[in-house]
């Protein structure tokens, strides 16, 4: 978890250096062992170092190579090391060390723009040719780490926060309506834009080229649709998944110091934990100790400390635990001062007293259960399948156990309604089913002033969707639509700036490449079977977890913490006394009966009600007299 930051004047003027200076400065938690400044002409990097491997001790960044022509800035860690270095070498690359920026140096060297498509683990980076006078930037395929840029047709600007772009003189310092209506819809659609008019991110999977000052923006990672994975056994699938799930978990922890992660009793994580215990007693876990760490809650609905007793005991260990009962949240005001962007999440921030245990004890390194539920959870799409494939045994069978299932986690109630989304919705084409939605206003919520909405083109922001693939089933399109959805994207920029102000990196054996890969090529009864999800995943972990855990349908549920931050923030503040309502974005009697519904314990108001409040709260501090 580093930070990266660059300047190129496309019209070759040199850059500023102090205003590069002043850039990496906004990102000094970013680089607790040291700031580093590279500038050639209309050309300049920075690098903010945070060490979190053996290697990273010997890296010195911005790297330039052996004759000098490309110079990189790498806030990233690739995990396919063993094989990429003899591929490397097979081309006759000679490495002059084992670091990280070594290898992505030299992939684009030898790969070119194809590069990214060469490298496993998490990465964003630059890399200048001064021969070619090229810029060349990549994101990694979930966008884990960030990119932000900003360009005006001469100079452009990138970082791994906010911040530092937002003081660049060529920045006009305005709200991005659009945007900010999609978070007043809670419902993030878009891959590039930010709050702010003219800050862009580089969506994920992407790369960008800036040449003579035209810049290009193209795919360089795609899930093959084509790919297939079948077994004549349900073990044999477990089996191949466990190897791509052990070495997904044995890559990350590579560390210089100790290792922590972070346990709570869910399947998820607890799985994480079942697969580095052998790894821990076969010495093959990495050079680092493994601290597992749980938060606790005495809220009944959150309270998961009978799994991770169990999960503990199996393997004769012990975490250290943190009691949300302890926690006092962060003001939102507080946050929005210091990202200047939108705050964290309630169910973010509590993760900061684990952080702060671990980073005491001397672990730089946090692993996460993220990312088991978008990949392995399985769609509801599957019963349109079955239908279009006439089998109706077992789509009626599925439909009871899904059914069961969403009345489970508390989504039920709708019945009918539901049955006709999972299947006969998904069968309709696209575009009739834009057409309807535009005519019935399906997507725009009634607290968005109808107004705004036309102005901003809201209906066409929140129906927008990226370009999917010709997948063999529905439901194989619908999981990838989480994977390029804008809030999967967001959601991993917020941890990873969350991450970096605690001085960690985090890591997530789920949002592995090739475990992503071999996700969409199985089976969908692989991932969802007899109203169990997941269900390569709890074969796989056979003998590695309790059957409790294993088995274990229920998910904890961490609702109450978005009422508490409501009731903290929102005070006396009504919705007509609020700056959106004002200046003509939220309408005060929806937005006053949202609030209504979450005061009676209507869980999915409750999510809608946070982000009108953490809006108003951005947008008075920021932009109090924009209209």
């Amino acid at each position: 978890m580093s930070g990266i930051a660059g300047i190129c004047q496309s019209d070759g003027r040199p850059i500023e250096k102090p205003l590069l200076e002043r850039m990496l400065a906004q990102m000094v938690h970013r680089g607790p062992d040291g700031h580093s400044l590279w500038s050639d002409g209309p050309i300049g990097f920075g690098h903010a170092r945070l060490c979190t491997t053996p290697e990273s001790l010997r890296e010195r960044q911005p790297l330039a190579d052996r004759t000098g022509r490309w110079t990189l800035t790498l806030d990233g860690r690739v995990d396919n090391r063993e094989e990429l270095r003899p591929a490397l070498e097979a081309k006759g690359l000679t490495l002059r060390d084992d670091t990280d920026a070594e290898l992505v140096l030299a992939a684009y060297e030898c790969w070119g723009e194809a590069a990214p498509l060469h490298l496993i683990g998490d990465f964003a980076f630059a890399i200048w040719d001064g021969r070619e006078r090229t810029l060349f930037c990549s994101r990694d395929p979930l966008g884990i780490r960030p990119f932000y840029y900003t360009f005006d047709g001469k100079t452009f600007a990138f970082a791994s926060e906010l911040r530092p772009l937002l003081d660049l003189p060529s920045l006009r310092h305005a709200p991005n309506l659009g945007m900010l209506g999609e978070y007043l819809s809670n419902e993030i659609t878009s891959l590039e834009d930010t709050l702010y008019q003219g800050l862009l991110r580089l969506p994920p999977s992407h790369s960008l080229t800036l040449q003579s000052g035209r810049l290009t923006i193209a795919r360089h990672f795609q899930i093959d649709p084509g790919h297939s994975i079948r077994y004549r056994s349900d073990g044999d699938y477990a089996e191949h998944f466990q190897a791509i799930f052990t070495e997904a978990v044995r890559c990350r922890l590579r560390s210089q110091e100790r290792v922590s992660l972070f346990l709570s009793g869910g399947v998820d994580s607890s799985s994480i934990f079942g697969v580095t215990q052998p790894l821990a007693r076969e010495g093959t876990a990495g050079s680092g100790q493994l601290d597992l760490y749980s938060i606790v809650s005495s809220h009944p609905a959150a309270d998961e400390r009978a799994y991770l007793d169990e999960a503990l005991a199996m393997w004769g260990t012990m975490a250290h635990t943190a009691s949300l009962d302890r926690w006092s949240p962060v003001p939102l005001a507080d946050q929005i001062r210091q990202f200047q962007d939108f705050p964290d999440s309630p169910n973010t921030s509590p993760w900061q007293m684990l952080y702060e245990m671990a980073r005491q004890r001397g672990s730089r390194v946090a692993l996460w259960g993220f990312g088991g539920d978008e990949w392995l959870t399985g769609d509801s799409g599957h019963c349109a399948d079955l239908l279009r494939s006439f089998k109706v045994r077992r789509l009626l069978r599925q439909i009871r156990q899904d059914l069961a299932l969403s009345n489970q986690w508390g989504g039920g109630g709708t019945g009918g309604l539901d049955v006709l989304r999972w299947c006969l919705f998904p069968l309709i084409p696209s575009s009739v089913k834009s057409q309807i939605k535009r005519r019935t206003l399906w997507d725009v919520p009634r607290w968005i002033a109808p107004k705004f909405a036309r102005t901003i083109g809201l209906q066409d922001r929140l129906l927008r969707r990226m370009s999917v693939p010709s997948f063999p089933t529905i439901a194989q399109q619908e999981i990838y639509g989480q994977m390029v959805s804008g809030w999967g994207t967001l959601e991993n920029e917020f941890c990873n700036r969350f991450e970096a102000h605690q001085g960690m990196e985090g890591r997530y054996p789920f949002c592995d490449r090739r475990l992503i890969e071999f996700a969409f090529a199985i089976p969908e009864e692989q991932r969802w079977r007899n109203g169990q999800t997941k269900f390569v995943l709890r074969q796989a972990m056979k003998g590695l977890l309790p059957d409790s855990i294993r088995q274990r349908q229920s998910k904890a549920d961490f609702s109450y913490l978005y009422r508490d931050s409501l009731a903290q923030e929102r005070a006396e503040q009504t919705p007509k006394s609020l700056c959106l309502t004002r200046d003509g974005f939220v309408h005060a009697g929806e937005t006053e009966q949202l609030y209504r519904r979450c005061a009676q314990g209507d869980i999915e108001a409750l999510g809608p009600a946070w982000m009108i409040l953490a809006a108003e709260r951005w947008y008075s501090m920021t932009f109090a007299s924009a209209a």
